[in-house]
């Protein structure tokens, strides 16, 4: 039997999360609740390309998922994790064939978990709580991804609200394609589809719920768009998470990320390259839920899924979660 690696302990573990975009890889420490991020990684492969139109994960998408993944659970072992989680959200779960994803992750030796929507939203309030500012109080959280939208209302005491909408950054830019160079109609068409989307199903759930100032943004659209308006590509979890992004800020950003073609848009610093596709919508999502809601600021945090999947490793099958 192969010996473990002398850096094995039970406190480090890892979280693979296999999004309708990337491959997100969460290697820490987790020692009495407190998570001490060791390795962030992602490597898009776009698992949800014409998933959401065909129902369908597209062969190729599989291969380079499941490659993806064995490589980031070989590094985890390599970092001395002594368990690797394998997590899929929207695309996954909506694809009628999952079990072909699964079973190409399988031969690796690594078991894939499906999650549904509501356990995702689970996760996500899970890991934001871990902040420390934020472990008491009122909440509100989006966390924007390639297939779904998750949205949160905490308060002191009860999760108020806890939904997934089928709101994803390439979801809809399959639905909405643009041109190189977005055109003023093209932005007008999704600034209304969104208007009408928040009308049909956002607004209702929402009611009469009272909400912080502050929106909490547990997606990478947040992140990026802080990288963006900084213009650096090394921020830091800590300088990330100090940010706090005005509501005119993101208009302004999303305003000039709507003029830029495709390839001025690739060489932002703090943007990578094959996010400027995407980064349109998660911009415009994150827009279109501030004003709609009366948010006057967003604060990006690395602590969504992933983190909330680490600190309940040791808690499944147990209680729920907590908040």
């Amino acid at each position: 039997m192969d010996e473990p690696p002398k850096n094995q302990t039970q406190n480090r573990r890892a979280i693979i999360d296999v999004g309708s975009n990337s491959v997100k890889l969460l290697i820490a420490d987790v020692t009495d609740g407190v998570v001490t991020p060791l390795i962030h990684e992602g490597e898009q492969t776009r698992l949800g390309q014409g998933v959401f139109e065909t129902g369908k994960l597209a062969p190729e998408a599989i291969e380079a998922t499941a490659r993806v993944v064995a490589a980031f659970a070989a590094k985890a072992k390599g970092q001395g994790a002594a368990s690797v989680r394998v997590l899929a959200t929207s695309a996954a779960r909506e694809a009628s064939n999952g079990d072909e994803l699964a079973a190409a992750i399988a031969v690796g030796g690594l078991a894939l978990e499906i999650i549904d929507g509501q356990t995702e939203a689970e996760l996500v309030l899970c890991g934001v709580r871990s902040l420390p500012d934020l472990a008491e109080g009122p909440l509100a959280i989006i966390d924007v991804g390639g297939g779904s939208t998750e949205l949160l209302v905490a308060d002191d005491s009860a999760l108020r609200l806890q939904h997934s909408f089928p709101l994803g950054t390439v979801r809809w830019l399959e639905a909405f394609p643009v041109s190189e160079t977005p055109t003023a109609a093209e932005r007008a068409k999704l600034a209304q589809a969104l208007d009408d989307f928040l009308d049909e199903h956002v607004t209702p759930k929402l009611g009469g719920l009272p909400l912080p100032e502050t929106l909490i943004g547990a997606g990478g659209t947040p992140v990026f768009l802080s990288r963006i308006l900084n213009e650096r590509d090394d921020l830091g979890v800590n300088e990330i998470e100090s940010l706090r992004l005005s509501l005119p800020e993101v208009q302004s950003l999303t305003q000039q990320l709507w003029k830029m073609p495709l390839a001025e848009r690739s060489e932002l610093a703090g943007l990578p390259a094959n996010r400027a596709d995407v980064i349109l919508f998660g911009a415009a999502i994150y827009e279109a839920v501030m004003m709609r809601c009366g948010f006057g600021e967003l604060r990006p945090t690395l602590r969504g899924v992933r983190y909330g999947a680490l600190l309940a490793e040791g808690t499944r099958g147990n209680s729920p979660l907590p908040l």
